[in-house]
């Protein structure tokens, strides 16, 4: 399996580093002498001080006692490292064939997987960034994620059905995001249509969908995912403070973002070969809107009614006052 992308800079690590961290980490003996940490890996003595003063600043825990050896205690940073993520990737036991590239800062994770997919790179390509710099979400809005506080990934998927439906798969990556939080003991999240993940009426989370085509003329679709993991409320701009939360803000505890990367990608895995029919099924249980009076303007029209669900093609579908039904691809609220 290829492990992820080893990117040089702020927040990442050096090959040495990340052999080490693998080694510390992948070895159910805990503890390992410094002779045996030299003969193991093949490093040198300056090598193998050097990488633990790295991971030492990285918020790693090394623990050292000249009987016992060296180990990486807990709690382990919030750091989504390199070395940490191949060892998880291999556990995971998943038919789509993830593979993991870590940036510290980045454009947009949407775009470089556009860009990675265009030059042809191939289904399970999963882009991770600590920072965005223009991140962003539906019909062009901005995804504040400025700090490493959150989860922005995206994913690259190539299904064997075409043409490729966005809305069946903003429907399976909405459900499969709510099934990870569900399995992490966040309970009460909802999905608000079209893709938004909610608690209540604040926002959770979102995913964004894009399509495009691979020099081999075969279409793909990459599934942006931004989750709001551990910002406290000071960490949102103002207009978003009433707005927006986040694990850390339901759950009142921090949550480490590297295992719910693994959860939701087991999710998606999961659900990702299911039909249409079982999707809407799913989601029509996790929707948080259900049968609730609504109001929004659409194409200069003032709609009032109750939301009822949505239809065989992914619409929402809205009982309006007089008792007509209507039908809605995209709203711009």
């Amino acid at each position: 399996m290829n492990g992820p992308e080893i990117i040089f800079g702020e927040l990442s690590c050096s090959p040495i580093e990340f052999q080490l961290l693998r080694f510390l980490l992948s070895r159910k003996e805990g503890k390992f002498s410094f002779r045996n940490l030299l003969s193991s890996l093949g490093l040198t003595e300056k090598e193998i001080w050097g990488a633990l003063c790295a991971l030492e600043e990285k918020g790693f825990i090394i623990s050292y006692s000249p009987l016992m050896g060296f180990e990486v205690s807990p709690p382990l940073p919030d750091l989504i490292h390199p070395a940490e993520v191949e060892l998880i990737l291999e556990k995971l036991n998943c038919r789509i064939p993830w593979r993991v590239k870590i940036f510290p800062v980045i454009d947009s994770t949407s775009d470089e997987v556009l860009r990675r997919g265009r030059r042809g790179e191939k289904e399970g390509l999963v882009v991770i960034a600590e920072r965005q710099l223009r991140g962003r979400g539906r019909q062009g809005r901005s995804w504040e994620s400025s700090l490493a506080l959150g989860l922005y990934m995206t994913l690259l998927l190539e299904p064997s059905f075409q043409p490729l439906l966005p809305q069946h798969f903003a429907l399976m990556s909405s459900v499969a995001v709510v099934e990870a939080l569900n399995n992490l003991g966040l309970d009460n999240v909802g999905i608000k249509w079209p893709n938004d993940i909610v608690v209540g009426s604040r926002k959770l989370g979102g995913i964004l969908i894009e399509t495009d085509q691979g020099i081999n003329s075969k279409r793909f679709i990459a599934i942006g995912i931004g989750i709001n993991v551990n910002q406290a409320e000071i960490h949102f701009s103002g207009p978003l403070q009433d707005k927006a939360t986040s694990i850390y803000m339901e759950r009142g505890q921090t949550m480490r973002r590297v295992e719910l990367m693994a959860e939701v990608l087991k999710s998606i895995d999961r659900n990702y070969g299911l039909s249409f029919f079982e999707i809407k099924e799913k989601w029509m249980k996790k929707m948080a809107n259900r049968d609730r009076e609504v109001e929004f303007e659409e194409d200069g029209q003032r709609i009032k009614g109750k939301i009822r669900g949505i239809d065989e093609m992914g619409w929402l579908v809205v009982e309006k006052e007089n008792g007509s039904i209507q039908k809605f691809f995209s709203l711009g609220c």
